[in-house]
């Protein structure tokens, strides 16, 4: 018979879905915004099913603001009784909350691919730099990235934000206009581009935004480097939940 593993809840009323994602509310208005493949919000993004859980009341601006900690515990906690093996999110400045919720959960828990922060910097070469692509470089304060395990106003740590960007602010960050696909791909490659004119000892980008996944390909092609983002840090784990054989020759 089929060993049953430690991490499954005996008694779930949902089963096959390991990564439990928190969801960020979305703002009311008329604009379209899809989560496309790519996105945390997508799920066909992702090699194994997912469970999503949007934490009522929760916006970008409280996320930010540190506010509704029970409120992202609570769901974190739901997600765990559901099954999850794993809890995320779609938002990269989660990250304030991951302290908090790991502590209260008995699953492991990312809530921010700035969690592999720490991981790609010591990868590094020591002449080499880790570029960072935010949707917003104001919010990347030193407070922010030591929660992430990142040394602040270091010169091994570069960092570059789309606020500026018109068509990216219009959509993630001011809610003010649809999704125009192939405006955003532009500007966040311009914007890896512009990083590695500043600084051409960066060795690695990290995407900090759940939205930037789908434009990951675009960044290496232009830039001939490694690229990480959200999906990078859930399928690494995914593939510890679920080992296959290998099949070779001898």
């Amino acid at each position: 018979m089929t060993r049953i593993a430690s991490q499954v809840k005996p008694k779930s009323s949902f089963y096959g879905a390991p990564v439990g994602i928190l969801q960020l509310e979305r703002p009311r208005d008329p604009f379209v915004r899809p989560f496309i493949p790519g996105s945390v919000g997508n799920a066909s993004t992702w090699s194994v099913p997912v469970r999503y859980k949007t934490v009522s009341g929760l916006s970008f601006e409280r996320v930010i603001a540190g506010d509704l900690a029970p409120a992202v515990i609570q769901a974190a906690l739901e997600l765990a009784t559901e099954g999850s093996q794993l809890i995320t999110s779609n938002c990269g400045f989660m990250i304030r909350y991951q302290e908090m919720v790991r502590d209260a959960t008995d699953i492991p828990v990312l809530l921010s691919s700035l969690s592999l922060g720490p991981f790609l910097e010591r990868t590094l070469p020591r002449n080499q730099a880790l570029g960072i692509i935010t949707a917003s470089s104001s919010l990347m304060t030193p407070n922010l990235l030591e929660s992430a395990g990142l040394p602040p106003n270091s010169r091994r740590v570069v960092i570059r934000g789309l606020e500026d960007a018109a068509s990216f602010a219009a959509a993630f960050l001011t809610a003010t206009g649809d999704l125009e696909v192939s405006a955003v791909e532009t500007e966040i490659v311009d914007a890896a581009k512009d990083l590695l004119n500043d600084r051409q000892d960066i060795g690695i980008l990290l995407l900090e935004c759940s939205e930037f996944p789908p434009y990951a390909a675009a960044v290496q092609r232009a830039t001939g480097i490694p690229v990480f983002d959200f999906t990078s840090m859930v399928e690494f784990f995914v593939r510890g939940l679920v080992r296959r054989p290998f099949n070779g020759l001898l």
